[in-house]
């Protein structure tokens, strides 16, 4: 549980950093679920390097990861920070290359949630690591960037910014509105992904939220059917399908 402390950093700053949260047997079941479900969904597309692979897992085939998501290190922070009733969208993994752009993961200041990100190899600030710009995720500071990034001409480590320099098992939980950009990165720089998405209160939340959803592009596979019959999953299912049935 987070404290009060954490609680207001993140409202402040838009980010929390978790170190060390996975074990190493936690670690290797999820390296080997990652090599596994890459090589299954690029079979006749092999990672070459030209550019990133990513893949949704939250089916049978990569049963730990696609359990985080109902995992209470991530679902009940999530949940302290935008409510009880905050629904997970994704888990996903990714196979990077070179530099990230500066961008925010959506498209409306009416559309947000949270995002855990963790690395499978060590980055530092010149080998890829994450930059987050702190408070990026208040509405006035995010519409300020949204106007001025591009007339900057700032090349990527130039922009003030947290670095999420970090061992595997080390992970960063960001404010999807917050801008971030990673630099110096090698080929095949590996992350994997958890996402939560705040419950719309509002018409124009509500808006927001199902074009991201559909936007997302995700296939949830068997991920929807629940046959495990988890409440929490259930209750998500249910307000996706409410805001964008098309997608599921």
């Amino acid at each position: 549980m987070l404290t009060e402390q954490q609680i207001n950093h993140f409202q402040t700053f838009g980010f929390l950093t978790f170190r060390q949260l996975f074990s190493q047997d936690e670690l290797k079941t999820i390296n080997a679920e990652f090599e596994t479900a890459m090589a299954a969904a690029f079979r006749d597309d092999p990672f070459d390097g030209t550019r990133r692979h990513w893949l949704i897992t939250m089916g049978p085939d990569t049963p730990f990861l696609a359990s985080l998501l109902e995992d209470p290190r991530f679902c009940d922070v999530a949940e302290q920070l935008y409510g009880e009733d905050v629904f997970g969208i994704a888990s996903d993994i990714n196979r990077y290359v070179g530099d990230t752009r500066w961008h925010p993961d959506t498209g409306s200041l009416h559309q947000y949630g949270v995002k855990f990100a963790y690395y499978l190899q060590p980055v530092a600030a010149e080998s890829g690591a994450l930059r987050v710009i702190p408070g990026s995720h208040e509405p006035s500071f995010h519409g300020d960037l949204r106007q001025k990034m591009s007339e900057l001409e700032l090349e990527i480590p130039d922009v003030p910014a947290y670095i999420f320099e970090s061992e595997p098992g080390d992970v960063i939980a960001f404010d999807v509105r917050c801008w971030h950009a990673s630099w110096g990165g090698a080929v095949d720089r590996r992350m994997c992904v958890l996402v939560y998405y705040n419950n719309p209160k509002t018409p124009e939340e509500a808006e927001a939220t199902q074009k991201q959803i559909i936007g997302n592009g995700a296939d949830y596979g068997p991920w929807v059917a629940n046959t495990e019959g988890h409440p929490k999953r259930e209750r998500w299912i249910n307000r996706m399908r409410e805001l964008a049935p098309e997608a599921l």
